[in-house]
């Protein structure tokens, strides 16, 4: 009997083993990225370019999150192609809360959503270009570390190497974006944000949407977030669905 224990416990515990997980402990060289990662870095470079960022950002990004792969952090927490301090950017927004539910959302928005993520950056970016009166390195200290460097001699050398590295990064870029596997991309990427559009579009609810705070707040404001908190009760954009009676928005038609 004790034997038949035995042999079932230890196939139990070979069924219930815990999977075994794969992890990639390195963004790979630049010569190595795929076309997605070309792509992140091409987006990136034209999200910031008229705003004056756009090898800092394509930098970003790829120092960050090696160009989209690897787009959280729970250590800060951070999230998107840019490491956006979650908690920061929850500040922007009075009408949101600052707790743990909160967080999670928008780390969500970061992950999915990069246009979104390249905005919150480059608000990020501006608010230290005003601070530091243009000086390029102090700003990209500043995206690492806000103030604090400043005032610690660590954090000073933390935001001393981080410097160093997108500078580095910058350089590499400027001749990448030159070379012909990068324009043959360039050359793709609208037919890819076409086709990403679509998608996009087609797994939305083609309902109108409606938001807490007005529809041309959200469209042409992006500091507005599409989504809102009243009081624990935190929501997406309110879609409403068919209904029986126009006034009743609860009664659904099934």
């Amino acid at each position: 009997m004790q034997r038949i224990v035995l042999s079932l416990l230890l196939f139990c515990g070979v069924v219930f083993a815990a999977p075994k997980v794969d992890f990639k402990n390195a963004c790979v060289p630049l010569a190595q990225f795929s076309k997605e990662q070309k792509e992140v870095l091409l987006r990136s470079y034209l999200a910031g370019e008229s705003e004056g960022f756009g090898l800092t950002l394509a930098a970003i990004a790829w120092k960050e999150s090696c160009a989209g792969e690897y787009k959280m952090n729970f250590q800060d927490p951070s999230a998107g192609n840019f490491h956006a301090y979650i908690p920061g950017v929850i500040n922007r927004y009075p009408q949101l809360k600052q707790n743990g539910f909160t967080q999670n959302m928008v780390g969500a928005m970061l992950v999915d959503d990069d246009e979104f993520a390249a905005k919150i950056a480059i608000l990020e970016l501006k608010f230290w270009q005003k601070e530091h009166q243009g000086n390029w390195k102090n700003i990209v200290k500043s995206y690492n570390k806000g103030y604090s460097w400043k005032k610690s001699s660590t954090a000073n050398t933390q935001a001393e190497k981080y410097y160093q590295e997108i500078a580095w990064r910058v350089k590499e870029l400027e001749s990448y974006f030159k070379k012909k596997d990068m324009q043959r991309v360039a050359l793709d990427l609208p037919k890819a944000q076409k086709e990403h559009k679509a998608i996009k579009e087609q797994n939305q609810n083609p309902q109108k949407d409606f938001y807490a705070y007005g529809e041309d707040s959200v469209a042409h404001d992006f500091k507005f977030l599409p989504i809102y908190q009243i009081g624990n009760e935190f929501a997406a954009p309110y879609v409403p669905k068919k209904t029986v009676l126009k006034d009743f928005e609860l009664l659904e038609i099934y």
